[in-house]
């Protein structure tokens, strides 16, 4: 055996199976934060999600430990910056739930154009009113992060014949039916926004206040990457004045919610929340499962 593997998460049995043969694991998708304070320094590798944090006080008990792996494409749960101080590597797996995050993403905007959840909470309720929603074809589609996942959200919402534009800061490629503009004219132009963004557990609002109040009247938000990209308690004012006309998202600044604006916007008929299900397709799990296992191994 090479060393000890302890999963914190719940993660596609092809994981361990890859790792099997090279190494010892705990399978404990269930560990408290304190018991993996505990066992921490038992292990050569930990392999998490979102559910688990690998803080400062973790890291600095982790005697052992060479390899942190995200079984995800993002390490906002990780302390990186302390991690590279004690020479351990923070791998993950960038890629792995693109084509889940896309398909995700465009129900979404579907679900916000025709006002589905609504549609489905009231037949429900045996009330069958028709509700008004908007056509998609020909309105203006802003990308807000156009990294691997913004660039092919865009490739499947062709199908809609939509408008593009997209804002990065980092330099990237456009393609020719991708207009690059500033962010100010992305919140001002756009009918339709997706948020496509990487960021750090302290890396500040992208979107507050003074950004929000730019918006196009009726805009559309869906975010499908990091709830911290936008400033919750300032979005609310425009959630209540229509200016958004809704918000679906499938991240949220605490999940369960904690704050009294997060459980106002909970109650609201445009604000539509689901539970982190980007990657939560058999195929993504079992594509993030083959690539954590690969870095592992890799890494080693």
């Amino acid at each position: 055996m090479y060393g000890k593997v302890l999963i914190c998460d719940p993660v596609d049995s092809v994981l361990r199976e890859k790792l099997s043969d090279r190494f010892e694991i705990n399978y404990s998708p269930e560990i408290s934060a304190q018991e993996l304070l505990n066992v921490i320094e038992n292990y050569d590798v930990v392999v998490v999600r979102s559910r688990t944090k690998i803080t400062r006080d973790v890291i600095s008990r982790a005697k052992k430990l060479k390899i942190i792996a995200r079984a995800g494409i993002g390490v906002d749960n990780i302390d990186t910056d302390y991690a590279e101080e004690k020479h351990i590597k923070v791998v993950y797996a960038p890629g792995s739930s693109t084509e889940s995050v896309v398909e995700i993403t465009l129900a979404m905007m579907v679900i916000g154009a025709r006002s589905l959840y609504k549609g489905i909470e009231n037949t429900k309720k045996n009330n069958f009113t028709k509700l008004k929603g908007i056509e998609l074809e020909g309105k203006t589609l802003g990308i807000l992060g156009f990294g691997r996942i913004g660039r092919a959200i865009v490739d499947a919402a062709r199908v809609f014949k939509m408008n593009f534009i997209a804002y990065d800061p980092m330099p990237v490629e456009y393609p020719e039916y991708v207009k690059k503009v500033s962010l100010d004219e992305l919140l001002q132009k756009s009918d339709v926004i997706s948020i496509n963004v990487t960021m750090r557990k302290d890396s500040p609002y992208i979107l507050n206040d003074p950004e929000l109040a730019k918006l196009k009247e009726g805009v559309i938000i869906v975010n499908t990457s990091r709830a911290r990209a936008i400033n919750g308690k300032d979005m609310l004012k425009y959630l209540k004045n229509g200016k958004i006309s809704a918000f679906v998202s499938d991240v949220f600044w605490n999940e369960p919610a904690k704050e009294d604006y997060e459980r106002e916007m909970l109650t609201m008929d445009n604000v539509m929340i689901t539970p982190h299900l980007g990657a939560q397709t058999k195929e993504a799990q079992k594509r993030i499962a083959i690539m954590t296992a690969e870095n592992i191994i890799n890494e080693w």
